[in-house]
């Protein structure tokens, strides 16, 4: 390692350890992580950026959750190293089955919900035609905020017609019930309205654009 005047540290390599590092999605992370330490960007863009280049190992060692879910650099750098510990000893790794069901279940939901967004968004560009508006999103506007997490727990204290006139103004294509009733929405599949996360939990999908 060796320090420029007043600049960051760098790291001299040789052609065949970038060359080596390039093929090795793991050492690609790390080589991200140690850029990163240098030239630090938000944890958002951290996990993002972790994600792309280690999707599938992600994916092999269950851990897409866990990288989501890291608040800091440190921790995104040391489920980086368990992985590469995995894989230096695959032994150490122990397949969950109730995790693996519980991810497909998720994936399902979220697929579920997408198609659910799409059948809305053309009902509600077909309503704007039929009335002349020209502006064709015009409806699609209304109650589309999606609610955060502090929202949701103020509204819980909050009476249920209080309830029903702050949904209504702010999140009415959302399901009320989704987020506040203790059981959460009955209906389930047969809801009309979306179920989506509240913001302020950690969420990635693959069109996300993270600026660092």
């Amino acid at each position: 390692v060796q320090k420029g005047s007043g600049g960051p540290a760098t790291k001299l390599a040789s052609l065949a350890e970038l060359y080596e590092t390039a093929e090795d999605p793991i050492e690609m992370a790390l080589e991200y992580i140690s850029l990163v330490r240098q030239y630090p960007v938000k944890i958002r863009s951290v996990i993002f950026h972790t994600r792309r280049i280690l999707k599938d190992t992600l994916k092999q060692y269950q851990s897409m959750e866990e990288c989501v879910a890291c608040q800091s650099v440190d921790e995104v750098e040391k489920l980086i190293k368990k992985m590469k510990n995995y894989r230096a000893n695959p032994d150490m790794f122990v397949y969950d089955r109730e995790k693996a069901k519980r991810e497909k279940e998720a994936l399902e939901n979220k697929r579920r919900e997408e198609g659910k967004r799409k059948a809305f968004e053309a009902r509600m560009i077909r309503k704007a035609k039929r009335e002349g508006k020209k502006d064709l999103e015009h409806y699609l506007r209304i109650g589309a905020e999606i609610p955060t997490v502090a929202i949701i727990k103020t509204l819980k204290c909050l009476e249920r017609d209080q309830q029903m006139e702050r949904w209504k103004k702010d999140h009415s294509q959302h399901c009320m019930s989704h987020h506040l009733d203790p059981e959460g929405c009955k209906r389930d599949r047969a809801c009309a309205f979306l179920h989506v996360s509240a913001t302020g939990t950690t969420t990635f999908v693959e069109s996300d654009e993270v600026a660092g």
